[in-house]
């Protein structure tokens, strides 16, 4: 399996904006950072997790012409807003591309972009919404998921094989957390050091990590508050802090 973070930044990305640099070194390109999303490749299947604002400049960075199937973590915009750049898989691969999500997603997704999963006059729709079970299986590569809590709304984990994602991450529900022991890769959102009230902060992230013992473990979701190097400084060798473009094989 190999995976690739497309983007591992905050929904301002990382810079804020011009001159708006927060606590990043702008001198180091791995703390430029576009909105979170990951590519992942297994089996001869490319899974994308969530369409993130700069997916077309992330793909083709990638040289990545095909996705199989797209996998939504929730609804946030940041999230989401690429989804329209997903009509030039659908058509030069002539395929409708099917969309994992929760139900609480669904009716959102439908009133905020019709066109794309029932057409709208001159469009053809190009890509299907399916259901999430606990259990599911995308060309015979099987995936758990489960919710996390983000604040006020709740996200989903993913799992395939020994590696997991949990973007957006505040704290889990009852004893999930346990599912994702003795990972060979967690990707987990770190958003700043302090907590946020949507989002855990480094040391219950830290606590989290030393509790399932992944032998990796990879950062993203960063905001311009997290400059790599001095993040780098003070965390295990196992733990990565991400940047666009990051791939690893598992």
């Amino acid at each position: 399996m190999k995976i690739r973070m497309l983007g591992c930044g905050g929904s301002f990305g990382s810079p804020l904006a011009w001159n708006r640099n927060g606590n990043i070194d702008i001198n180091n390109n791995n703390n430029f950072r576009t909105r979170s999303s990951i590519l992942i490749n297994t089996d001869n299947t490319n899974i994308l997790i969530d369409t993130s604002p700069d997916l077309r400049q992330q793909l083709y960075k990638a040289q990545c012409t095909r996705i199989d199937a797209v996998l939504f973590t929730h609804i946030h915009s940041d999230h989401t807003a690429g989804l329209p750049d997903m009509r030039a898989m659908s058509l030069i691969n002539d395929k409708i591309i099917p969309a994992y999500m929760p139900d609480n997603m669904k009716n959102d997704i439908l009133s905020h972009y019709k066109f794309i999963f029932k057409g709208d006059k001159d469009y053809k729709p190009f890509m299907k919404i399916c259901s999430l079970n606990n259990f599911f299986s995308i060309n015979n590569i099987k995936i758990e998921t489960f919710k996390h809590n983000h604040g006020s709304i709740d996200v989903q984990t993913y799992k395939i094989n020994n590696f997991a994602y949990s973007t957006d991450l505040k704290k889990f529900y009852n004893n999930d957390l346990d599912k994702l022991k003795n990972l060979d890769l967690w990707i987990v959102g770190l958003l700043r050091d302090e907590p946020h009230p949507s989002h855990a902060g480094f040391d219950q992230i830290m606590e989290y990590i030393n509790y399932i013992k992944p032998k990796k473990t990879i950062f993203t979701h960063m905001t311009a508050l997290l400059d790599e190097k001095k993040l780098s400084s003070k965390i295990p060798k196992n733990i990565i802090v991400g940047y666009d473009g990051f791939e690893i094989n598992i």
